[in-house]
């Protein structure tokens, strides 16, 4: 039966994750985008780090005068402020097997969320282990564990989004199953005195589990941030363990070969840190920092104040973030709230139980995530939590029916024993309804959903990926955040994005199909592409966007005079024409990229007189459209307006153009000659 009941927990988890996991959340949000890219990176055999977006400066303060080492399975993930890897590689198998989709991405999350229900299971039943006195709750508790851990709301939400939460919590339970499975069997061999008769059994029993619960608790720093802290749970209780139980201090070789093979296991990403040790504190400070919660300058009083927000978070005022919750929606339904409580107040009654004491620390360590960011309550970072919550749900739930069925006398009550499977039923299900009530429904259907989950972005995605593979595809207006459009191409190379309206248009290869994507209020980048390419033509219209199609036969060079002008071999020029007024040149220039462009430089047109001094210039980079992202061989046109000098002598000038390198002012190759002209 208790087997039956367990799997019942199971499939009960895997629908509610797994049923309509690629739609809902709709669309793909930005951080699950950026992680799939990183997967799709290592399937597709690429070198790390790898950056997808120009805002991602931070790489340069991170490195410094240490350049990073190129790596084909990297120990950390540096772009989007830095992620540990196991997730990220886990979703690269899924990638492998499913192809580039959410789904593949979300999967991963799903499938952990799943696993988290079977282990918070045994965590709760080892803990338990028949020393734990709950009158007659002792083998209910862990399967009451698995159903909380089904139900819980954020438990299934951060189970459906691509984030590397749930990996974690599957670690963390197994940390602590294996613990107190190493503890239980130990202190079984010792009751029973047969350690010498069996020192196979003592291998097995007592150090075995041992060093699996070090090794994943220093697999946990490669899940996620939180996996820093957990360490901190045994620091806390092992010392109080030994000082309140003397007999329990045989065990400190097992423990010690625990936090040695724990300290090993993290050993690799320790000596990254070590190497960068910016990526250690950066995401850290960056969310402690951020948020409506900071008080600036005094972090301390920050972290107070977010204690409250915490427990407020828990009970009746949740996180108002969308992306992580129903805004407004407490961490705990109403019956788990007041079950929550009667776990709490039975656990603080257990002075002298240390199992007990393992668990309330188990909750508050978790809960230091979200104590200590800017933004508390953030449900996100409480995710470790969840396995604590779930198990102290249980023996509330517990308690109350021990309550009802035991310390009310039966003539006056209308419960006994054989009802609390009954009652136990009955609470369960109207928990779960406020589940499915509040995500299913009123999350599922909030208006502002889409939006904050990217979906505008995974359309315009998924149209320019659905466009022929020789197209170049083009972008405009730039944005900050670009990993949901990119991973719905699956190939962020295909994608160049550039601030149109400001003169310069990107033109594609002669003899190509270039496709514009341009949101709707990119009105004047637009008229600039009409205006260029006559014979183009708006081919899809949507609210979030519209697509301009130029043929193949579109002719690109729109210039009066062509060249075969090379800047060192990278930039060649193709053409310009000139147009003159009394105030100012106007140079129209055509370049070609003739290979790849690392740098971004800046171009410059200068007006010399005969001595060769210059009398007017204008230095610019390309409007909107750094060299480092042009294509080989696609065509780019900008214009310079140089304004001439009222004081200007008449006499013959030169007009000369190229390119240099701010703020080093080192040249690309020879500046080109354009025309010697009169002027005024």
């Amino acid at each position: 039966m208790p087997r039956l009941l367990l799997l019942s927990a199971l499939l009960l988890a895997a629908f509610l994750r797994l049923w309509q996991l690629s739609d809902l959340p709709p669309g793909f949000y930005h951080d699950e985008a950026y992680n799939g890219l990183d997967a799709l990176s290592l399937v597709q055999g690429k070198t790390f780090p790898q950056f997808y977006e120009g805002w991602e400066l931070y790489a340069q303060d991170a490195h410094g005068d240490n350049p990073p080492t190129p790596a084909r399975f990297p120990t950390f993930f540096e772009g989007n402020y830095g992620r540990e890897p196991l997730h990220i590689y886990l979703m690269a198998l899924s990638i492998w097997l499913f192809g580039p989709t959410p789904f593949a991405v979300r999967l991963v999350p799903a499938l952990a969320g799943v696993l988290a229900v079977f282990t918070t299971y045994l965590a709760a039943r080892e803990m338990v282990n028949g020393q734990w006195s709950m009158v007659n709750g002792q083998s209910s508790m862990p399967l009451l564990a698995a159903f909380f851990m089904a139900i819980l709301l954020p438990a299934i939400h951060f189970s459906r989004f691509g984030l590397r939460m749930m990996p974690f919590v599957v670690v963390e339970t197994l940390v602590v199953y294996f613990f107190w499975r190493g503890v239980n069997g130990a202190q079984e061999n010792r009751q029973c005195r047969c350690a010498t008769a069996l020192p196979l059994s003592i291998v097995n029993r007592q150090l075995i589990p041992f060093v699996l619960a070090g090794l994943f608790l220093g697999l946990g720093v490669y899940v996620y941030a939180a996996g820093r802290v957990l360490p901190l749970l045994f620091a806390l209780f092992v010392p109080l363990w030994f000082w309140r139980d003397k007999e329990a201090r045989w065990l400190w070789p097992q423990v010690a070969m625990m936090a040695v093979v724990s300290f090993l296991t993290a050993l690799p990403l320790l000596i990254y840190f070590a190497r960068y040790p910016y990526f250690f504190s950066f995401r850290m400070a960056y969310v402690a920092n951020k948020g409506k919660g900071v008080v600036e300058g005094r972090p301390l009083l920050t972290w107070l104040l977010n204690v409250g927000r915490v427990i407020g978070g828990l009970f009746w005022q949740g996180e108002t973030h969308l992306r992580h919750n129903l805004p407004g929606r407490p961490f705990l339904d109403p019956i788990q709230a007041i079950l929550f409580l009667l776990g709490l107040v039975y656990i603080l009654r257990q002075k002298f139980n240390l199992r007990a004491l393992f668990l309330l620390l188990w909750l508050i360590v978790m809960l230091l995530p979200s104590i200590l960011s800017g933004d508390a309550p953030h449900f996100g970072r409480m995710s470790g939590a969840l396995p604590a919550i779930a198990i102290i749900l249980a023996i509330g739930l517990t308690k109350l029916v021990q309550l009802l069925t035991s310390r009310l006398p039966v003539h006056h009550s209308p419960f006994t024993i054989h009802h609390s499977p009954f009652i136990i039923l009955l609470l369960l299900s109207a928990s779960l309804f406020f589940t499915i009530r509040d995500y299913f429904i009123l999350y599922a259907n909030h208006p502002q959903l889409a939006t904050d989950f990217y979906l505008p972005d995974w359309e315009l995605g998924q149209y320019a990926a659905a466009q022929p593979p020789d197209a170049a595809l083009y972008f405009t207006p730039t944005q900050e955040e670009m990993a949901t459009i990119y991973f719905a191409l699956a190939d962020p190379e295909r994608l160049r994005s550039y601030s149109g309206g400001q003169g310069l248009i990107p033109a594609g290869d002669e003899g190509k199909t270039a496709v514009y994507l341009l949101h709707p209020a990119a009105a004047q980048a637009l008229a600039e592409l009409q205006a260029f390419f006559p014979t183009g033509f708006v081919a899809e219209t949507r609210p979030n966007f519209l697509a301009f199609h130029v043929p193949a036969s579109a002719p690109r060079l729109l210039v009066e005079n062509e060249t075969a002008v090379s800047f060192a071999d990278a930039i060649l020029l193709r053409g310009w024409s000139l147009e003159q007024t009394p105030d100012a040149l106007t140079v129209t220039l055509a370049w070609q990229a003739q290979t790849p462009l690392a740098a971004d430089y800046t171009a410059f047109v200068h007006l010399l007189d005969e001595t060769g001094e210059v009398a007017a210039q204008l230095d610019r980079p390309p409007a909107g459209y750094p060299t480092s992202d042009w294509r080989v061989g696609e065509i780019i046109q900008d214009t310079y307006r140089v304004p001439l000098p009222p004081d200007l002598l008449p006499g013959r000038y030169t007009v000369q153009t190229g390119f240099y390198r701010w703020p080093e002012l080192v040249r690309l190759g020879e500046t080109a000659v354009l025309i010697t002209l009169p002027l005024p």
